[in-house]
């Protein structure tokens, strides 16, 4: 008696396709805003891999590199370093420093405060 598999190749490779597919659309990057010190708007499409930031009108592509805990991106050439947990994100610019917030259009007014420990 000769072994007969339960699916055909063909639909297993459909599947195999479909899952692919999948993947492929929860990888691509949602844009995402930060309201930064000082009322300053920072937009990024974050992914697994790589991202893009754009923030008073320069635009840059960021590495994920890995970070523990935290989501951590750089651009050495530009001397970028974003680094992102939960709802925040610290985004530094050669010396310049700042601490940014998810901003949300629901949200009214400033982006939310952290609490004071």
């Amino acid at each position: 008696m000769t072994y007969r598999p339960v699916c055909s190749l063909r639909a297993i490779r459909m599947a195999m396709l479909a899952t692919l597919a999948l993947a492929a659309v929860g990888a691509q990057a949602m844009t995402v805003s930060y309201q930064c010190t000082g009322r300053r708007l920072l937009t990024a499409e974050l992914t697994p891999r790589e991202g893009q930031l754009h923030f008073e009108g320069h635009d840059w592509t960021v590495r994920r590199v890995p970070g523990g805990r935290e989501a951590r991106y750089v651009n050495k050439k530009d001397a970028i370093n974003v680094v992102t947990k939960e709802r925040t994100m610290t985004f530094t610019r050669g010396d310049e420093t700042l601490q940014c917030f998810l901003y949300s259009d629901a949200l009214p007014g400033d982006a939310p405060q952290q609490k004071a420990n």
